[in-house]
């Protein structure tokens, strides 16, 4: 159905044709609940939430957490500390940890006792995601080979397609290449199937790989935001963070390259124009017309260009519910969510928020 979709788009629309992104509605109709879910934690820069055997796990920065959340409020505990900021992490089913470093590469054990897997220097400065399947192996994202993790921006704006995913054996640190060619991959999860989901964030979509094929197949497309991190659900599908908005300003300036290359040689990246994280009071940030202030209001309709968005989706890829922070809200930068003992946590970036989302409910693939 997926791709039925995509097909009737590009037979009634040329790339030359009027701009238009798909609108929020149908499941993904906004609402407030991640404005009104419970704020449990502030923490700077909070992102990669994982459920491990030891407990829920987060990182901030360099260092990585383990949180105690059984009741209202949050504690958290420094376990690990790293030499450069932490992109990912993943839990493997007997408690050990592979955790990606910006710029060094993966590591995989226990907190503080973990051994380094050496990678090529333009695979290891920006590993977005990873996941251990039920036999010990574990898949990484390779977001770009160009740019760093920090530089995600440069590499939608350049229209970035180098990324890729690897097979790593954790026994003996041997990897190899399952799939190439992806526009940022920044989410993976193991589908009941044995099968790999992968989101792609600059294509937003969600392809299928079987570990066992290079072959690829998407089972989710032309979502209305940029996908993140993907986690399993309980009684099946995933969960999906989706971290900035799509906008037809964005759609607009992606599609004009001379535009593109003056606007990243000639001026600074805080103020080029597409997606972010949070939003920004500075008076030199870009914005469309519906996002002006009326009276001191920021419209929750508004074309902003950041948003919070939280999508769970079946086994088949179709999305059956969402949480919504709109624009005039502020938990934005939804980068990370992850289900633990019974309860659904996010993690908003953008403003350093770790919430616990209301109405998750359990349930598998529709018939």
């Amino acid at each position: 159905m997926a791709g039925l979709g995509a097909f009737v788009r590009r037979l009634f629309s040329a790339d030359d044709a009027g701009i238009s992104v798909p609108a929020m509605d149908g499941v993904f109709k906004p609402d407030n609940r991640l404005e009104e879910a419970e704020r449990l934690l502030l923490l700077p820069a909070i992102d990669n939430l994982v459920s491990s055997p030891a407990g829920l796990l987060c990182s901030s920065g360099k260092t990585l957490f383990q949180l105690d959340s059984g009741g209202a409020s949050v504690s958290t505990v420094a376990i690990a500390e790293f030499a450069a900021p932490i992109s990912f992490v993943a839990s493997a089913l007997d408690g050990s940890l592979a955790v990606g470093i910006e710029g060094e590469g993966v590591r995989i054990g226990q907190p503080g006792a973990s051994k380094r897997i050496d990678l090529p220097g333009d695979m290891a400065s920006c590993l977005t995601a990873g996941v251990f399947a039920a036999d010990g192996s574990l898949y990484v994202c390779v977001g770009s080979r160009k740019h760093p993790a920090r530089d995600w921006k440069r590499d939608l704006i350049e229209g970035g397609s180098s990324g890729m995913v690897l097979a790593i054996d954790p026994a003996n640190g041997s990897h190899r290449e399952l799939a190439a060619g992806l526009a940022f991959p920044n989410g993976a999860v193991m589908l009941g199937n044995g099968h790999l989901a992968v989101s792609e964030s600059w294509r937003h979509r969600v392809v299928v790989i079987d570990p066992k094929s290079p072959h690829k197949v998407a089972i989710l497309e032309d979502l209305p935001a940029y996908p993140s991190r993907l986690s399993p659900a309980s009684g099946g599908g995933f969960w999906m963070a989706l971290f900035a908005p799509r906008r037809q300003l964005f759609e607009l300036v992606l599609r004009e390259d001379d535009y593109r290359r003056e606007m990243m040689a000639t001026i600074d990246p805080a103020e080029w124009i597409g997606p972010e994280l949070a939003g920004s009071a500075r008076p030199d940030q870009p914005l469309s017309q519906g996002s002006v202030r009326q009276m001191g209001v920021l419209k929750p309709w508004a074309p902003s260009r950041s948003y919070g968005l939280v999508a769970r989706c079946y086994d088949s890829g179709l999305p059956r519910e969402s949480w919504h922070s709109r624009a005039d809200g502020g938990m934005h930068g939804i980068t990370s969510v992850c289900e633990h003992d019974g309860r659904v946590y996010a993690a908003s970036r953008g403003s350093g928020t770790l919430l616990r989302l209301p109405g998750a409910t359990s349930g598998g693939s529709p018939a």
